[in-house]
């Protein structure tokens, strides 16, 4: 089933001086599914949107439905057992490793699950499997967390989450603060993740990741959900408008095209899917 957000509106510091409108009735579907990515300038309403969807926060208005689900703004609606609703919906902050805290990296994968009702049996083959998935070995699993490197640390954090089998994976700027390799490196690993059947949200700014990686596009201002789009389609839209820079394979598009060849820019993901667009619209003429 899809997520929905049925007019959600949110508020901070509601009937106070410092009341501030953060998400203006939004209405629109998450498919199960799909790669999305949440776009928009800073202050948007990008975070504050996707806490709405494991009832971090409640809206103001409205209602969110997560497989049958609720958070709404009615208490008497919302569904009341919200641990099973957090652990179908997993949430990686911006900087996930200032969440470790165990003594061990296998202690630190394996305490959501434990959390959420396993075993403790059960819960370390489950560490033990999400850290493979981020390509972590058994040295790993008595090592300090506190140790590691910047990037290790940051994928002990995302297999503590993956270890218990969120149905949706909502990532926050993943690749804040990693190097390009380092980034690339992080975003195939979700990919590989959404390859195998969970729905990937993903928060971020850096537009040439929506475009390698994404199937959809949300694109927020202000609050308001004012796009809905293909990055494909969306990448040929005005782009200054909502402070976000067009992709660099979109700006040599734009430069050939200007320069007199008329390339089909509809199915352009990557190099590959650019040179053959190139190469056919050369061969049209």
């Amino acid at each position: 089933m899809p997520i929905i957000f049925r007019d959600v509106s949110f508020s901070y510091n509601v009937k106070s001086p410092l009341e501030h409108l953060a998400l203006s009735h939004l209405n629109f579907e998450i498919p199960t599914g799909s790669f999305l990515a949440i776009v928009g300038r800073t202050g948007c309403g990008k975070s504050t949107m996707v806490q709405q969807i494991n009832a971090l926060l409640h809206p103001t208005q409205g209602e969110v439905d997560v497989d049958g689900f609720i958070n709404s703004s009615d208490r008497k609606k919302r569904t009341k057992n919200v641990k099973d609703l957090r652990r179908r919906v997993g949430l990686v902050f911006q900087f996930p490793e200032y969440q470790l805290f165990e003594e061990t990296v296998l202690k630190d994968v394996a305490f959501g699950p434990k959390n959420f009702g396993m075993k403790k049996e059960e819960a370390e083959q489950a560490a033990k499997e999400a850290l493979a998935k981020v390509g972590l070995d058994e040295s790993f699993y008595e090592r300090s967390p506190f140790e590691l490197s910047g990037g290790e640390k940051r994928r002990v954090a995302i297999a503590g989450v993956l270890a218990y089998h969120p149905d949706y994976l909502i990532v926050d700027e993943p690749t804040a603060g990693l190097d390009p390799k380092g980034a690339f490196e992080m975003m195939d690993l979700f990919a590989s993740i959404h390859q195998a059947g969970t729905t990937l949200i993903l928060v971020t700014h850096d537009m040439n990741l929506v475009l390698r990686y994404c199937d959809r596009v949300l694109v927020f201002d202000h609050g308001e959900l004012v796009a809905n789009d293909t990055p494909q389609s969306f990448f040929q839209s005005d782009m200054d408008r909502y402070s976000l820079e067009t992709p660099a394979l979109y700006r040599f598009l734009q430069e050939m095209k200007a320069k007199g060849l008329d390339i089909d820019s509809s199915s352009i993901e990557d190099l590959d899917t650019l040179a053959d667009a190139i190469v056919k619209a050369r061969a049209s003429k």
